[in-house]
């Protein structure tokens, strides 16, 4: 089938210009604010819950915030469940590129589990893969298939940790990472941001907002950003724009409707090059393979992608108790594949030659997800509840065709090995086999589902109980080529979630929870006598307890949990067959934030036991045991500096081997502000460590996490 596209003209950065020079001056400009003769002092806040995010929000301690995932009222404080949110203000401050980067200092969280990888944002949390959303909404079906998140485009990240499923029906038992975008706000603000740093980085970014006329009932936002960057690997690109424009109509008191456009195109290739163990985790005679090295053809590897995606969300009150509030997205998404790697399973001569995989696909995703919901506070004798009924539909379809994934060979192709440590790009018999290369469709694949939710949290004086059910109809469909029959599969299932706190007078909370999941599994085992693949379903058990101090300044969270999971997919034992297998996950987790005058911490520590419930061994890719601390002092005249410490467990392959050290890694930043500027330099990986990060099993590939990287930013507010 063929590929169809939709073309963009303008220039984001263009038109984002022509914005700012037309836009009225209702935005009006932000007052200078000088740097006192004394070490900053941050302001207190209050422990009252609140929902405000950006410049009027606490950037450290976020305890008090209502996360937007939870689809309700009630602050993270008073929820009997894990969650975290992680503030945009300290997003920056860390030096978080993107998403993946911005995970680094959370409790439960192992970020970058896939080391330095251009495709996308890989975590796992409490063991497991994390379900993706974007304003409450999922972003992400199939794989390969869509844009990276830029975090210019964000206010903060939301990790709800555990199974999530009785919020948003088909999710992972590791929880959901939820990205909450900028949206318009009513007090007048406008940004320019220039990066520079490592590999050529070279970024500008935009960011206005305001009131667009008298009486505040039309606001605006928009933030645009262009890039053009190489990366640590060696012809490979990380280019990207973005261009967010967004619109809020508050006709009355009542209402608030908000529109929102996406385009986000990135232009790269795939850093993951999937090197063998000898040489990276494994001796070789002629040393380690260098962490740039490129291993496909620079003229022909490419991972383009694009994504259009229009947003409307809308609250409407309905009484002084009661409001409706609904939610809505389209997006077209497609990806373009061009790559070659290093063979996988095979072991390179002693000079370093191996054979190479030639890979092509393209992908196109179109989704439409919506969720409305009735929510609302009432009391019940000494009893107070706020309730909310909903229903979310999600109908998303993609398809693959121009595939191909070939091993060529000398003896077959005319095609030569490839020499790890002296590479030759470019070779006859390469171009001759790529020229001639056969691309062929793959089958279509589409997801609908419905679920509907009902949630009550119920306060009664020190007492908190959350209760939740939800019942989902899920429908998979594979649709084959030729005379294959196509695949459908309905699944239907019921989730739950409960949750008991107390709330002691000194801002200590006690809680135990329950909560279930479900994830329908697409396809079948791929034996002689195919089986379709059961969902994959579990459970969580939960105790823990929150502390919140009355000033605001200190905040502090441990959990205990155990999730068993049911018809985990994993390799199989014929070729290209797969089993279903149990998995157990049991540890705990620990964090803090605390503010003292002019210095602020925090700090988390993870410890855990990932096992498959058939072999026994731990769950590849995954670090049991994760730790890290980060710590800022505002000095006087507007300078500030802050570092980190990372430390990372070590982490098996498939089946438990090969085993991949651990390793320590040190974060660094300073920065100045005066009035409308402010500088900031920061660094990730100070002793630019080489480092293995994973390996997918005994002889196999492995990939190499991120080395020193520092980027200097200059923010303008205008």
């Amino acid at each position: 089938m063929s590929r169809s596209s939709t073309p963009f003209t303008r220039s984001p950065l263009a038109v984002a210009i022509a914005w700012a020079c037309v836009l009225p001056s209702a935005g009006t400009a932000i007052a200078d604010t000088e740097a006192s003769g004394s070490p900053m002092l941050l302001p207190e806040v209050t422990v009252a819950a609140s929902a405000e995010t950006g410049e009027g929000a606490d950037p450290l301690i976020t305890q008090s915030r209502v996360a937007a995932a939870g689809k309700s009222p009630v602050s993270v404080q008073d929820t009997p469940f894990a969650m975290n949110i992680i503030d945009v203000a300290q997003i920056r401050e860390t030096g978080a590129k993107n998403i993946q980067d911005a995970l680094l200092y959370s409790a439960g969280v192992y970020a970058g589990r896939y080391g330095f990888d251009t495709r996308g944002d890989w975590a796992a949390v409490r063991g497991l893969n994390p379900s993706n959303y974007t304003d409450g909404l999922r972003s992400l079906f199939g794989f390969y298939n869509t844009v990276r998140p830029e975090i210019n485009a964000l206010e903060s990240i939301e990790v709800l940790k555990g199974p999530s499923s009785v919020l948003y029906g088909q999710a992972e038992l590791g929880g959901i990472i939820n990205v909450v975008t900028k949206k318009p706000k009513q007090t007048a603000s406008r940004e320019i941001e220039v990066q520079v740093g490592s590999h050529e980085r070279k970024q500008i970014a935009l960011d206005l907002t305001g009131p667009l006329n008298a009486d505040k009932t039309l606001l605006y936002r928009l933030v645009t950003l262009k890039r053009d960057s190489d990366s640590q690997v060696d012809y490979v690109n990380d280019d990207a724009e973005l261009f967010m424009p967004s619109l809020t109509w508050r006709p009355t008191a009542r209402t608030s409707v908000t529109a929102q456009y996406t385009y986000q195109a990135n232009d790269s290739k795939v850093s993951s090059q999937f090197l063998p163990s000898k040489g990276t985790i494994d001796r070789a005679p002629r040393g380690s393979i260098p962490s740039s090295r490129f291993v496909g053809e620079p003229s022909w590897d490419r991972y383009d992608t694009r994504k259009q995606e229009f947003s409307l969300f809308m609250d409407h009150l309905l009484t002084a108790n009661w409001k409706l509030a609904a939610s809505a997205r389209q997006t077209r998404s497609d990806s373009v594949t061009r790559e070659i790697w290093a063979r996988v399973g095979q072991v390179p001569d002693d000079a370093g030659n191996i054979g190479r995989t030639v890979h092509a696909a393209d992908r196109e995703t179109d989704v439409l997800a919506t969720d409305v919901r009735l929510e609302g506070t009432l009391a019940l004798g000494p009893t107070r509840h706020h309730v909310a009924l909903g229903v979310d539909h999600q109908h998303a379809g993609w398809d693959e065709d121009n595939y191909a994934s070939v091993n060529p060979t000398f003896a077959a192709n005319g095609v030569e090995d490839f020499n790890l440590y002296d590479p030759v790009y470019g070779s006859a018999g390469m171009r001759s086999f790529l020229a001639s290369l056969t691309l062929t469709d793959r089958p279509d694949n589409k997801i609908v589902q419905t679920g509907v939710y009902a949630m009550d949290h119920m306060e009664w004086g020190p007492w908190v109980l959350s209760l939740a059910a939800r019942h989902d109809r899920a429908r998979n469909e594979v649709d084959n080529l030729g005379s294959a029959a196509d695949l459908r599969v309905v699944n239907s299932e019921t989730t739950g979630r409960t949750g008991l706190m107390y709330r002691f007078a000194n801002g200590l909370s006690p809680y135990v929870s329950w909560s279930t999941a479900f994830t329908p599994n697409l396809g079948t085992d791929g034996t002689a006598n195919p089986g379709f693949l059961k969902p994959t379903t579990g459970e969580q058990h939960e105790a823990g307890i929150k502390y919140l101090s009355r000033s605001g300044n200190t905040s502090a969270a441990a959990a205990w949990f155990d999730i068993k999971q049911q018809n985990r997919v994993v390799d199989g034992k014929t070729p290209g067959g797969r089993e279903q297998v149990g998995a157990t996950i049991r540890g705990w987790e620990v964090e803090g934030r605390h503010r003292l005058g002019a210095l602020e911490l925090l700090a988390n520590l993870t410890d855990m036991t990932a096992l498959n419930d058939v072999t026994g061994k731990r769950l590849g890719a995954i670090a049991e045991r994760t730790a890290s601390t980060w710590g800022q002092y505002h000095f006087a005249g507007g300078w500030r500096a802050g570092a980190g410490v990372r430390y990372l467990g070590d982490v098996t392959g498939n089946n438990g081997v090969p085993e991949v050290p651990d390793v320590t890694l040190y974060d660094a930043m300073v920065g100045y502000g005066r009035g409308p500027w402010d500088v900031r330099l920061d660094a990730k990986n100070l002793a630019d460590t080489q480092y293995v990060s994973w390996c997918r099993g005994l002889d196999q590939d492995c990939g190499y996490g991120e080395r020193f990287n520092a980027n200097l930013t200059a923010r303008y507010r205008f």
